[in-house]
């Protein structure tokens, strides 16, 4: 029996403890299912279907398990030191179920010794609408590397409706994701609108700046990203149904800290790196830095999350 714990139960950790258990119950695997909560939830519901996976609300008097699934949100990551600290032993595979590109350099410094860090491309169109309640608008996938860890991973969600997909070029497909999120997040949440607001000639002009300076970066990085990228993102928002939005506008309208820094952040950081000028993204960090720091603190790991239209 693999042992499995997942920390941030929101719309994409809460889907995956789902179908996780949901499998399981069907016989379609033999997991021990944990889901690592502040608080009670008294089970999960997604689109329906109810399960009630075994809960815990402190990592105090635990065992370190096979598997833990890291699903809170970048900059919520420092606050379960305390989860992978006793959850994981030496062998234990840190999937980290994160946007961005720098997974394994915001974990490995809370990660015990001996564990081993899977990082994780996500593509989940779903949303939490209420504590413990989930709706998923479409399939659900991810992408990981072409390694051990990576197809093991891949194993542990078999008999699941998730599909995992091994990737032997992981750069490319993180750095292609990102692309996308830096126009797609930054914009929503700034404008407090939908994905729509890129109809606007001027907001499009500025996210294609925000998606070809990633795609610039990326390149000196070694990703292989195609001219014409930001442009196909950019039509795919202008076509997205009215109410698609994305993490980060929601969040925005909630009063709680945003993702910036893991996207647009991300970008700037390795822009430096690799000499690639990012006037933009370096203008919508200190724009959304100064709208986070007024937010409020006090959300919990795996609070509500968005619908993530084309991985917006």
């Amino acid at each position: 029996m693999t042992s499995i714990a997942i920390v941030g139960v929101g719309a994409i950790g809460g889907v995956i403890a789902a179908r996780l258990a949901s499998a399981r119950i069907r016989g379609a695997n033999e997991h021990d299912i944990t889901v690592c909560v502040r608080e009670p939830l008294g089970g999960l519901r997604v689109d329906g279907m109810r399960v009630n996976p075994v809960e815990l609300t402190s990592p105090r008097a635990v065992m370190p398990v096979d598997w833990l699934l890291l699903a809170v949100k970048a900059h919520q990551t420092a606050a379960t030191a305390g989860w992978l600290s006793t959850l994981c032993g030496t062998g234990t595979r840190i999937a980290v179920l994160q946007n961005g590109v720098e997974h394994r350099e915001r974990v490995a410094p809370l990660a015990p010794e001996g564990s081993v860090i899977v990082p994780v491309v996500v593509d989940f169109p779903a949303r939490m609408v209420a504590r413990g309640e989930i709706i998923q608008y479409g399939p659900a996938r991810l992408v990981v590397a072409d390694t051990r860890a990576g197809s093991e991973f891949a194993g542990l969600l078999a008999g699941t409706d998730i599909e995992v997909r091994p990737t032997d070029d992981f750069l490319t497909a993180a750095w292609r994701k990102l692309c996308v999120n830096v126009a797609s997040g930054a914009l929503t949440a700034l404008t407090q609108q939908g994905l729509r607001v890129f109809n606007r000639p001027d907001i499009a002009d500025l996210g294609l700046a925000l998606m070809e300076e990633a795609r610039a970066v990326g390149r000196a990085l070694g990703a292989r990203l195609p001219a014409g990228l930001a442009e196909g993102a950019l039509a795919n928002f202008r076509q997205a149904p009215e109410a698609a939005g994305s993490s980060m506008l929601w969040d925005r309208l909630a009063g709680r800290p945003l993702e910036y820094d893991a996207r647009n952040g991300a970008v700037v950081r390795a822009g430096r790196r690799t000499g690639v000028a990012t006037p933009h993204n370096r203008a919508v960090v200190a724009l959304l830095a100064a709208i986070s720091a007024v937010s409020d603190p006090g959300v919990p790991p795996g609070g509500p999350a968005s619908v993530e239209w084309i991985g917006a």
